[in-house]
């Protein structure tokens, strides 16, 4: 499996090839293509690509004279909660065109961080059991026997597709790994109460979303951020039980790793969505009325100015992204 990760990097910087949004570019069209097993097709991309790069990050950790390997998995599920932030949280009102691409980049983060941990507990970071472990982790599948039976339905490295499947069969991919990301409900089964109940808050913040797009990523990075460390500690369990114990009494201070990482970036975010609600104000303070009063002034100067930072933000992003590369 090692073969795959290697023959579309030699034209990329390794660390713009190496960006979890870059592979998940690369990797949404083998989900479009057998869209019926999209957890199948993320985990052994995951292993592919990732699996190498789990095993030299693990060694560059080790170089760097890290103090054991309690130290070495803080670090691991730290840098992968930052990770899945940075890669994960780029979403917004309209720009949900991206939402495949963003969950899957954040998807693959945390597979990393799983193959990372895998690798501490001197496992094989390229070996199809790493597949099958993603998706017990993941909750997609109750245990390896049934995920690695799972796994000799699915294709490896299905064709390319082209995105052409039907609207609903792509929204039903999108909440599944919304799912297994842990933004709605869970990737297991459910009540159907209980799954629309789980669901409401998420639907709460894209509807508000629609109107103020910076609002996802604050939103989506306290998400994240909760979730892969939870994912981390899972992964501790799974591959070092005997470790999971001092991993957990030192909960707060692994919580506190991944805290002050892209602090700056949500500040930012934070400022540029007061900005709408400044200039609402000011147009209302200078008495402007464009329709439907003073309320429907307010409302359309706070939405267009809304869009037009989160236009701002996001071609900035994509400015800096193409400047890397």
């Amino acid at each position: 499996m090692n073969g795959g990760g290697r023959t579309t990097e030699g034209s990329l910087p390794a660390r713009t090839a190496g960006s979890a949004t870059v592979q998940a570019q690369a990797l949404l069209p083998m989900i479009w293509a057998d869209p019926q097993h999209m957890p199948e097709q993320l985990a052994f991309f995951a292993v592919r690509r990732f699996g190498p790069r789990a095993a030299a990050s693990v060694a560059r950790r080790k170089q760097g004279g890290a103090a054991g390997d309690d130290e070495l998995r803080r670090e691991a599920i730290a840098h992968g909660t930052h990770m899945t932030i940075a890669d994960g949280a780029v979403l917004g009102g309209p720009f949900i065109v991206l939402m495949p691409v963003s969950f899957v980049a954040a998807l693959l983060s945390q597979a990393r961080m799983v193959l990372e941990l895998a690798v501490l507990a001197g496992r094989d970071p390229l070996s199809e059991e790493r597949v099958a472990d993603l998706l017990v982790l993941q909750d997609v599948y109750p245990s390896t026997e049934a995920a690695t039976e799972a796994l000799r339905e699915a294709r490896r490295r299905p064709p390319g597709g082209r995105g052409r499947i039907p609207r609903r069969t792509r929204w039903s991919l999108v909440v599944r790994m919304a799912a297994i990301l842990g933004l709605v409900g869970g990737s297991g089964k459910q009540g159907t109460l209980r799954r629309v109940v789980s669901s409401l808050p998420i639907a709460v913040l894209f509807l508000v979303g629609m109107v103020l797009p910076l609002i996802w990523v604050p939103a989506l990075a306290v998400i994240y951020r909760k979730n892969t460390l939870r994912l981390g500690t899972k992964a501790v369990q799974y591959y070092t039980p005997g470790a999971a114990g001092d991993l957990l009494r030192h909960r707060k201070r692994l919580a506190r790793l991944p805290r002050t990482v892209g602090v700056a970036a949500v500040l930012r975010v934070l400022a540029l969505a007061v900005v709408p609600f400044a200039a609402a104000a000011a147009a209302a303070a200078a008495g402007l009325r464009l329709a439907g009063g003073f309320w429907g002034t307010c409302l359309i100067v706070l939405v267009a100015v809304s869009l037009l930072a989160a236009t701002l933000w996001f071609v900035h992003r994509r400015s800096r992204r193409r400047c890397r590369r």
